[in-house]
């Protein structure tokens, strides 16, 4: 889900980067207004154990990659908006750090990935009933919506044919979703075995 700089537009660079700014500013907003205390250190070790999944990428079509994101996971037990937060301060230290996904193209990696996968795997998951298997659609169905965002994006840059990287990536991105989920829901259970306080928090 990375892209690197040189493949966005500068048109599709700026559009993204100011999506992503005024989400990131409400949400910043927002959860300073309403963050418990005992919040704070689930959110610090949350956001390193966010850092280090996405670490471990793989390069598909179109010189994007793709890996775990936490997304869901962290906006089940802080919020979307603290996730959110998390999820581009990742992106940013793995820019700097690691030159996963360029910083000119941070908007648009952050609006795939953080944006889909915070809020719109969030509200999803909130909307189906079963948890269990509403994670599972939330992950499969924000993968492959990020997909259409980075096709594109990257579509809309010339980089290659719309159609041709949504197929590409679409099936990938699926499978990875489904991985993402049941990772996700094998961590969940696991906290409700070990300290359910944490999910009792997170209500």
């Amino acid at each position: 889900m990375h892209i690197p700089d040189g493949f966005l537009t500068p048109t599709v660079t700026l559009t993204t980067v100011t999506v992503s700014g005024i989400v990131l500013a409400n949400s910043l907003k927002k959860v300073n207004a309403a963050m418990k205390p005992e919040q704070i250190p689930l959110m610090g070790l949350l956001a390193s154990f966010v850092f280090l999944i996405q670490l471990f990428s793989f390069p598909i079509i179109g010189g994007t990659s793709i890996h775990l994101t936490g997304a869901l996971l962290i906006s089940i037990l802080l919020g979307p908006r603290s996730g959110f937060i998390i999820l581009s301060v990742s992106l940013l230290a793995l820019a700097i750090l690691f030159q996963h996904g360029g910083i000119f193209s941070l908007g648009a990696n952050i609006l795939n990935m953080a944006g889909v996968g915070c809020f719109l795997a969030y509200w999803i998951y909130k909307a189906i009933p079963g948890k269990r298997v509403s994670i599972i659609i939330a992950s499969v169905l924000a993968s492959i919506i990020s997909a259409f965002l980075v096709a594109l994006e990257l579509g809309v840059s010339d980089m290659f044919e719309f159609s041709t990287g949504f197929k590409s990536m679409s099936l990938i991105y699926g499978i990875t979703g489904m991985i993402e989920g049941v990772v996700t829901l094998l961590i969940l259970d696991f906290i409700r075995r070990i300290k359910p306080e944490l999910l009792e928090m997170a209500k």
